[in-house]
Formats: C-alpha cells, structure tokens, sequence
C-alpha cells in the first residue's frame, strides 16, 4: 500500500478493498456477492456491510478454497459454491464473484470459470485489490469493473437528466443522505436517471448512458466512474462535493446549475423558510445556553465527507478556536476538494501519528469522527463532546432516518450539535 499501511486499511481507519467491491454491488437491488476466499475474509466484510443494510448476509456467499488452491487453483471450489447457489434457486439480477487479496495473486481466470458454471444471470468479475487500496478504492474498481464487463449500448441523451456517482447506503447515514441529494436534484429541476451503487437497480444501471451529466459528489468512490463513462460514451461531468448546510446546499446546487442550468426558485423557497425556523430556536438557544462554541473541533471522515462538512461547521454553525480535518483518503490532489476552513487538514496513513497526539490533547473540543477516534478521548475521560459522522460506531443508536446533508440534513445537524454543546457544558457544571 502506498501511504496507508495493513493496520490502517484492515482495523483503524478503513476497511479492505473487498469490502468496498461488495458493498457497491450490495447497494444495487437484487444482486449478490460470491467472495472467492477464507471465511476470514467474508465475514470481515459481512461485519461492516451489515451494519449499512439488512439482509446482506442472505446476499452474500463465500467459497472457501482450502490450503492447496494455492497450487491447484481454485476452480473447483468455485464451481461448487455456484452449482449450490443454483440448486438453492439463487436468481440474481447480477452477481459479483471477487478474488480475495490472496487468491488474487494465483491467476485464476475467473471468467472462464463461471462461464463453465452456465448461470442463467450476468456475472462481473474482479480481483477486489485489498492490498492496493481500502473501501473506496474497492468500491470504485467494482463500478468501472460492472461499465466495461456490461458493454452497455449507447443511447440517445435526455436533456436535463443526470447520474448520482458517488454514493452509498455503507458510510454512515449514507442512505438518508443519498434520498436528500436525490430529493433536492429533482426540486431544482433534474432527472435523475441512476445512482450506481445506491438504490438503482440493473435496468436502471444500463441507461447510465442516457444522462446529459454525471454529477460526482464523493470523488473517492465516484470519480473513477465518471472518467470511464465519458470515455466510453461521451458523457460529461462535474464535481461539486457533498451538499452541508443551508448556505453550503444552495451553493452546491448552483455550482451544479454552472454546467446544467435548473430551476433554483422552489429550493431558494424551502432553504428561505428552514433558515427563518432555524433562527428562532438557535436564538433561544444561544439566550439560554451561549453562544456555540468549542475551544477546538477534529473533523475525521471519508474525504469528501470531511471536508465539505467541516467548512458548514465553521461557517454555518459553530465557532471555534481551532479546527483539525482528518481524511480517510486524499481528495485534494484526486478530485481538488479541500476544506478552506480548517486549520489543518491531515490524511490517514500518513498522517495518523499527528493525528493520534492532536486527539490526546482535545480538551473542551467537539469531535465529529466514528468510534475508532472517540476510543481515544473516551479512554481518556476527556472532556469532549462526541457525534459520529463516520463508520464505525459502537456509541450511537440512529434509529430515524434523517439525512445530515441537504437542507433536511442542516436542520438535523444543528440539532446535533447544539445538544452536543448542552451535554458538554452541563458536565462540566457550567
């Protein structure tokens, strides 16, 4: 791995490049997952996939090759996990069969095996590339990997419409997030004709092609799959992040009204109206409680999500004497995404040791991150507010769905922080 070692990929700050390949597939309806590896390796991803989406397990199987397929191959356990699928009447609209990092470095021909298997549905094949990278690189080659091995036709474009790239219901909250971006495309004015890898199902996925843009809001697992598209077909896209705030959603709407022109006045209405209900009560609030502050704010996600949420933090919501962005994967030098309003902003891998001490020496800080970076603190016992806003989470039970993203998402955030504020200040006896 390049600057992310095994430890970083596999236990703290991410997971394998399999999992990210399964959970692509798993986020289009009616298709499964068949893992050519250990058990290890499958219930290493059932673990996270699970906690995106119920029912996963019943869409996943694994083939358990045994020591010797090192040597011999493992067409033969293939071919018996495939016959059982089928006498277990297993009709997928699509299935994914996947190498583990291991089984990868064999050679196996893995579309000439399942050709030898004569499934009566259509199969993508891949080597999930673990050691090349974690869930997003995973996820991404699994998208381009379903573009080239489904040759889908050309088709003629539908003025106004666009593909979502980019996400999916395995970050956290990333289903409620994906229906808000979804919600406000078509109050603007847009078609939106597919979202690869979050609810858009076979049929849907093959008229990828008819879309006039391609709209990537998380480059680390989208922007692959744009590229490839516009080659293929032609189609153009852009990159405008992901949607945070009042302000940030409107802005993020117009940038996307930069290239394909849409339909502000509704949005503008709604935004107007949330911004008004806002105001009330962060008036009450601040007269009861002061105003929200924290002496410091670490900010650690996927990339997109870090950066784009952590500048509707400053500007929108929270004053702070120092802000810390933490990235699960670089988008400032793939897709030019970067906060301009933290302090810093750090990588993992490379930056995990600086990291680590900034984490240590929170004191009367808000921290946005998962439960790999709480541990920390709450070993600890320091006095810092904790909202996840990344997997994993192990202290947070979000039962309603409600986006963090959008303008429905700013108000729900608000929400969050403000009563992060309310707890911190009451612990303290102030």
């Amino acid at each position: 791995m390049s600057e992310t070692t095994w430890q970083d990929t596999c236990s703290r700050n991410d997971t394998c490049g399999l999992t990210g390949a399964a959970a692509f597939f798993c986020g289009i309806p009616r298709s499964e997952v068949l893992v050519n590896g250990p058990l290890w390796c499958y219930y290493y991803a059932l673990r996270h996939l699970e906690h995106g989406q119920s029912g996963v397990a019943q869409r996943m199987a694994v083939s358990q090759p045994d020591n010797n397929a090192i040597v011999f191959g493992t067409e033969k356990f293939l071919l018996e996990t495939l016959d059982r699928l089928q006498r277990e009447e297993h009709r997928p609209d699509l299935m994914l069969v996947e190498n583990s990092c291991a089984l990868s470095l064999i050679g196996d021909d893995l579309q000439g095996i399942v050709r030898k298997a004569g499934l009566p549905f259509p199969i993508v094949t891949m080597d999930s590339g673990g050691l090349d990278g974690g869930f997003a690189e995973g996820y991404a080659k699994a998208s381009v990997a379903l573009l080239r091995q489904s040759r889908w036709p050309k088709l003629p474009v539908r003025r106004g419409t666009v593909n979502v790239l980019g996400l999916t219901p395995f970050y956290y909250n990333g289903a409620a997030d994906a229906d808000e971006i979804v919600r406000l495309l078509t109050a603007a004015g847009y078609e939106v004709n597919a979202v690869p890898g979050c609810g858009s199902d076979v049929a849907a996925l093959a008229k990828l092609p008819q879309a006039e843009y391609n709209l990537v809001v998380q480059p680390e697992l989208g922007l692959p799959l744009a590229k490839a598209l516009e080659e293929a077909y032609g189609t153009p896209y852009t990159v405008p992040g992901m949607p945070y705030g009042l302000d940030g959603t409107l802005a993020w709407l117009d940038r996307i009204g930069q290239v394909l022109p849409g339909q502000m006045d509704a949005v503008r209405r709604e935004g107007n109206a949330a911004r008004d209900e806002l105001a009330v009560w962060e008036n009450e609030l601040s007269l009861n409680w002061g105003a929200l502050w924290f002496d410091e704010i670490f900010v650690a996600a996927p990339g997109t999500t870090a950066v784009c949420l952590a500048d509707a933090v400053r500007t929108e919501w929270i004053d702070t004497g120092r802000m810390t962005v933490y990235c699960q994967n670089d988008v400032t030098t793939t897709a030019g995404l970067t906060s301009h309003e933290a302090d810093a902003v750090l990588t993992a891998g490379k930056d995990s040791g600086q990291a680590a001490r900034i984490l240590r020496g929170l004191h009367g800080a808000l921290l946005l991150a998962s439960s790999n970076e709480s541990a920390f603190v709450q070993r600890d016992r320091q006095a810092v507010a904790v909202r996840n806003i990344a997997v994993p989470v192990k202290d947070e039970a979000l039962l309603i769905r409600q986006p963090f993203c959008g303008l429905r998402g700013a108000a729900f955030m608000a929400q969050r922080l403000w009563n992060a504020y309310i707890g911190l200040k009451l612990a303290d006896g102030k």
